[in-house]
Order: C-alpha cells, then sequence, then structure tokens
C-alpha cells in the first residue's frame, strides 16, 4: 500500500529538483529618493535582510521618497551566498515556501531564476534508509507531537513544550509504534528546529507557528537572490545607525560616519530582534518597557550551518535531498545533500552543537560534520576535507538564528505589530505571530511594515 504524502511530513523515497520556474520579466525597481546631498525623506528603513528589503521594494513602488540603511557589506541579512570550494554557498536560508507571502513572484518579476525543493526528507537509521514502516512510525510520533502542544495551548496554559508532551495522555498502542522516534521528534521539533531545547521553549508559541516547508530555492543561492531583489533599490551600505531621535512630526536618524542626521517621516526597523535589544542602536526617547519586555522573551535559539564536499556522490542522494538521521550517539543535525546537483553538501546543527562551532569555528564543524557523518553514514566520514561553516551567534549584526518565546511568554509576540512612538514600524521574522522565523515571513513583515507607514501619508505618491 503507497503510504499518502502529508504536507510538512517526511516521504519515503527520492525526489527530483524540478526544473527552472518560469520568469516574469519586468523592468527592475527604479532608485526613489536618492539622498545625495539631500538629508531628508519620507521613509527610512533600517536592516537590510528580507525584511528590510520587501519594504523598500515596496516604499519604491508607491513613489515614496525613502533610503535602506544596511550596516553591513551585503544585503539579506541571514541569506548570504559566499564563495567557497569553487561554488555559491548558502550558510544561512537556504530556501522558502513559494506559498508564503509575495517572495517568489517578487523574484520572477524581478527576473530571478528559481527552483523546486523536494517534497519531503529521507529518514536514515544505522547507516540506511528506513523502511515504510518507520516512515509512518516518525509521522505519526511527530504529528501526536504537534498535537499534544496544540491541545496544551488550547487550554490557555503556556508552559515548555516539553511539559505539554509529558503531561499528555499517551494511548498506549500509538506510544509502542513511535518509542524510537520520539527523541529524533524532540530534536526535530526543539534544537533543530529553534535551535533551543523544547525545555526552554513556549507550547503557545510553537502551536501558532504555522510555518510550510520550504519548497522553492535558487540555483545561484537565497543570499544571491536577495541581493538582486535589492540591486536597484537606494541603499547605503556599511551605514551602520547609532541614534534614531524621536523630533515629533519625524525622526532623525544618525548613522556612523555622517555628520548630518536624516530625517524621515516615518521608519521601518528591520534589524533582527535580538539586535534591537542589544542597544546597538540608540533611540530618544528610550523604546517603551513593554516592548523591550517582549524582546526579552523571545530569545534567539542557536543554529549554525557546515558546508563540505562530498565527490562522487557516495551517499546516493538526488539533488536538494534533505536527510534527517534517527536521534542515536550523534549529535542532531539536518543534511542538505548535493545542492542544486554539485558535491556541496550543508548539514544544520542546533543548540550546543551550534554555540561550539560559532564559539570554535571550522575546527570544531568539521569534527561535528565527522561525527555526524560516520553515524548516519558509516564509513564516509573519511570523505570529509575541508568545511566552511556560518557564525550567526558571533556576528554582531545577527546575534544568533530565529527567536522563539521563552515558558509563558508566547503572547509577547503580539506586541510587535504595534506602532512604536507614532512613527516607527517593527519587520523582520521574529515579528509575525504565525509563520516566524521564515524567509517568507521577514519578506511579508516587511511588505506589512511599509503598508502601515505609507498610510501616514495618506494615498497616492509624494
Amino acid at each position: 500500500m503507497t503510504r499518502p504524502r502529508l504536507p510538512g511530513t517526511l516521504n519515503r523515497r527520492h525526489f527530483l529538483a524540478a526544473a527552472s520556474a518560469a520568469l516574469l520579466p519586468a523592468p527592475a525597481l527604479a532608485q526613489s529618493g536618492t539622498l545625495g546631498d539631500a538629508t531628508s525623506v519620507d521613509v527610512v528603513i533600517i536592516g537590510g535582510g528580507a525584511a528590510g528589503i520587501a519594504a523598500a521594494r515596496r516604499v519604491a513602488e508607491a513613489k515614496r521618497s525613502y533610503v535602506l540603511i544596511e550596516a553591513g557589506a551585503k544585503l539579506g541579512g541571514r541569506a548570504r551566498t559566499d564563495a567557497a570550494f569553487g561554488l555559491n554557498v548558502d550558510l544561512g536560508a537556504g530556501g522558502f515556501a513559494r506559498s508564503e507571502g509575495t517572495l517568489a513572484a517578487s523574484a520572477q518579476a524581478a527576473g530571478q531564476n528559481l527552483v523546486a525543493l523536494p517534497s519531503g526528507r529521507r529518514l536514515f537509521a544505522n547507516g540506511r534508509e528506513v523502511r515504510e514502516s518507520a516512515y509512518d512510525a516518525f509521522t505519526l510520533a511527530l504529528g501526536t507531537a504537534q498535537r499534544d502542544i496544540r491541545a496544551m495551548a488550547d487550554t490557555g496554559k503556556d508552559v515548555a513544550a516539553s511539559l505539554a508532551l509529558q503531561a499528555a495522555t499517551p494511548d498506549p498502542a500509538a506510544a509502542r509504534a513511535t518509542a524510537q522516534w520520539a527523541p529524533t521528534v524532540t530534536q526535530l521539533l526543539g534544537p533543530l528546529g529553534c535551535g533551543r531545547p523544547l525545555a526552554a521553549l513556549s507550547s503557545l508559541d510553537l502551536s501558532r507557528r504555522d510555518a510550510p516547508p520550504d519548497d522553492t530555492t535558487s540555483p545561484v543561492g537565497i543570499g544571491a537572490l536577495m541581493e538582486g531583489l535589492g540591486a536597484w533599490l537606494n541603499v547605503q551600505k556599511e551605514a551602520p545607525v547609532t541614534l534614531v531621535t524621536n523630533a515629533g512630526r519625524f525622526h532623525t536618524v544618525t548613522v556612523r560616519g555622517q555628520r548630518t542626521p536624516i530625517r524621515a517621516r516615518a521608519i521601518v526597523i528591520a534589524i533582527p530582534a535580538p539586535v534591537l535589544l542589544a542597544g546597538t542602536i540608540r533611540f530618544n526617547p528610550v523604546l517603551p518597557p513593554r516592548l523591550l519586555n517582549a524582546l526579552r522573551a523571545i530569545p534567539s535559539g542557536a543554529l549554525e550551518q557546515v558546508a563540505f564536499l562530498l565527490p562522487g556522490n557516495p551517499l546516493a542522494l538526488e539533488p536538494n535531498e534533505a536527510v534527517l538521521a534517527r536521534a542515536d550517539a550523534a549529535p542532531p543535525a539536518l543534511l542538505r545533500g548535493r545542492i542544486n546537483g554539485s558535491d556541496l553538501h550543508i548539514v544544520t546543527f542546533g543548540d550546543a552543537p551550534a554555540r561550539a562551532i560559532a564559539e570554535k569555528g571550522a575546527e570544531a564543524a568539521l569534527a561535528l560534520a565527522r561525527q555526524w557523518l560516520g553515524a548516519a553514514f558509516p564509513g564516509a566520514d573519511g570523505e570529509i576535507r575541508e568545511v566552511v561553516c556560518s557564525s550567526w551567534g558571533k556576528d554582531p549584526l545577527i546575534r544568533g538564528a530565529l527567536s522563539v518565546a521563552l515558558p509563558g511568554q508566547g503572547a509577547q509576540r503580539r506586541v510587535f505589530a504595534d506602532t512604536v512612538q507614532n512613527r516607527l514600524f517593527l519587520a523582520g521574522d521574529y515579528v509575525p505571530t504565525s509563520g516566524w522565523g521564515t524567509l517568507g515571513g521577514a519578506w511579508a513583515s516587511g511588505e506589512a511594515a511599509a503598508a502601515r507607514a505609507l498610510r501616514l501619508f495618506g494615498d497616492g505618491p509624494a
């Protein structure tokens, strides 16, 4: 009997990446409101990640003056494509869901090529792909855990997600069938999904998340895709903002190295939540205590990625396949294999292993990658000669992975939809109450923040 494919669950067989999506040719966005010697614009967007790019494009389409200010040398935030092994390597976002927001449509309209990702992951145990019955057992274990977390949230109690699983009344038959996969599910939902253990995650926040699985990527890299979407915007790179001042009818934005502040009638703040909380940008007056408390309630998790080459396809994977190994002795990890049909493979580690990678760099990354690969595919660990790795936890412009609420704090995320000091609008992957922590969610939040900012000016262009 053929097992039906369920959205967001694992599928049994290999999957081939689909052909490139059809392009929708359209002219690039014209620059709008280039500063030059001027010091006043309608909207300042602070932060050049997906949310900031989306916000700037929305303001440009409305023909309002604006500037997008990015502290780093590249646009994209945690969507960053670097050169390694002679290839384009994404050590951050590797894909997104086509159905989530308008990111895919925006990319195609800008002439960016997209390819489909396989619709599921392959399960391995003891070095071999598991049988059909094991796929069924894992799917049952994952569905049961998600149901139990939602059931706890429905009671009005926001406890740790681990407690929600422990408090559920088990079905004896289901418990026996899923016992060997329960630890893997715990790792997938916690360390590998959010960068923190379930004991440190809000059951309410997890239950509200409705993030479709990634099904689309770019053959040149997601970071390169983001750079392309921002190519014709009015951007200032390597321009750290140091101070935002409320001057009543407008705000001023002070940029390091620029003598004259920029005046703006609205500001979209599209920097990561931990960066905003860290005080890298000062606000006068200070941000409201309610907002600061909400930011403290959603600390970032630890997720780092390790890239390496495996020539000759020793794992027998199809292009862009994702692999999850059963939780055993090796540290939990997720593999993206044969990126765009190449020899490039990328492993994602979460929680403690990710913090070790951020702290110690390639040495720790190489050891962990070999340890995981040796457990999941015995004998293949010796194939790894060199790695490159991310360091999001140490990057002062990022400070970690996606932000997830602590137990008891799941309702705090609603605060980020509020307008701050009448003219400040928040955007980023942490802002949506549903779909948080995704590239598509960040893009949609940027468009939403820009739309709210544009309402200050009424209908029509300036």
